[in-house]
């Protein structure tokens, strides 16, 4: 095997899915880390980005509550606290 460098670069987001596309196109690179979730999540626009990571963190916070090592609160009492707020 030939010997390898690795770069490390910082893209904006707004240029991030065409830079990726750009060099995935480029037969010697490999990207480091790369796996079929990371590479739907490149095709993702930020907007999308966003919306995953918070259901990602959502399921890691589930998956914490259900090792018991984050509490929860009853849907009732957050409704009412919604309704005190006047946002119901």
């Amino acid at each position: 095997m030939a010997a390898m460098r690795q770069v490390t670069l910082e893209i904006p987001d707004k240029d991030y899915e065409f830079f990726i596309r750009l060099v995935k196109n480029l037969k010697f690179v490999k990207l480091a880390g790369e796996s079929p979730a990371a590479d739907l999540e490149a095709q993702l626009t930020p907007a999308q980005r966003k919306t995953w990571a918070n259901i990602k963190k959502g399921f890691e916070e589930l998956k914490l509550v259900e090792q018991g090592k984050l509490q929860t609160r009853p849907a009732s009492d957050f409704l009412a606290e919604l309704r005190t707020e006047g946002l119901l």
